[in-house]
């Protein structure tokens, strides 16, 4: 029996704002789990043209070929850390109309994890409607998330002042790689199907042990 393939991991950024703090943890994720020998990719919702979602989520918007692009990419990934600002206590618009334009044969099934970077004191509202989308979808969220309270003082010349933001980076990132490997799809044999509820159970603490 061949080893398995490394998971497939999507970073999907959804910060409009130069310099964004969510969006350098994003890359910092992206970049350990590529380093540590998955396959990756990265989407940048500023470079993207994206429609308003018109609730039509079969829609194939011909004349903005990102939207293919986007779909594809969920579409391949085997888990996804998604990353972005709350504003008003909430998901950042651009991130959540990304993720309404897409559907269950997109998200169902995979992994998330999520970071959410805040102007002001630290909370979870925006990582909690995060929660609330994948469940919606039909798709795994880890335990780990990462809020960032005073955002744009946290990554002085680019990096983490507090060690222990990066280590929650770091832990969150392996977090979803472990867990899209234990959940995906195996294709060693006939008939093999995901890993069930208790196995994403002990995810968390595997991680945890291993790293």
């Amino acid at each position: 029996m061949s080893a398995a393939a490394p998971p497939r991991i999507l970073g999907l950024g959804g910060s409009m704002r130069p310099g964004s703090t969510s969006q350098l943890l994003l890359r910092r994720a992206v970049s350990l789990l590529e380093a540590d020998g998955c396959r990756t990719s990265l989407l940048d919702l500023r470079e993207l043209d994206l429609p308003f979602c018109n609730g039509d989520k079969q829609d194939p918007w011909p004349s903005r070929p990102d939207v293919k692009l986007l779909r594809e990419e969920f579409r391949a990934a085997d888990g996804v850390i998604l990353a972005g600002p709350e504003y008003h206590g909430t998901i950042g618009g651009a991130l959540k109309n990304a993720l309404d334009l897409l559907d269950f044969e997109h998200v169902e099934g995979k992994v998330f994890g999520a970071i959410c970077a805040l102007g002001g004191r630290s909370n979870s509202n925006a990582l909690n409607h995060l929660r609330l989308v994948a469940r919606w979808y039909r798709a795994w969220m880890v335990p780990e998330q990462v809020a960032v309270p005073q955002a744009r003082s946290a990554l002085p010349g680019g990096e983490p002042a507090d060690p222990e933001l990066g280590a929650r980076v770091d832990e969150l990132a392996r977090s979803v790689a472990r867990a899209a490997a234990l959940l995906r799809p195996r294709t060693d044999g006939p008939g093999a199907e995901p890993l069930g509820p208790e196995s994403a159970l002990n995810v968390s603490r595997t991680v945890k042990r291993e790293h």
